[in-house]
């Protein structure tokens, strides 16, 4: 199972997190979801766990990945993988 880190933005459209969430739901991957308070400040988990406080930020088995484009470009390409 996934873990993402995310804003507290109320919806899907409106984020790069959400853009991530809609990715993961796509590909059917089972996920968790970690709302973030909105400061940067007061995300002390998110920096624990990569070494930044931005989100959105995606535990994938032992995997942390950062930046919304690097999680985007993982999951196609576990999905690349899964079809061949």
């Amino acid at each position: 199972m996934a873990t993402l880190y995310r804003c507290k933005a109320r919806t899907d459209h409106v984020c790069r997190c959400g853009r991530v969430a809609r990715r993961l739901r796509d590909l059917g991957i089972e996920h968790e979801e970690i709302r973030v308070p909105f400061l940067k400040r007061n995300r002390p988990e998110v920096e624990e766990l990569s070494g930044q406080r931005w989100v959105p930020v995606l535990v994938l088995g032992d995997e942390v990945i950062s930046d919304s484009h690097r999680i985007l470009e993982h999951l196609d390409w576990l999905e690349a993988r899964e079809a061949a």
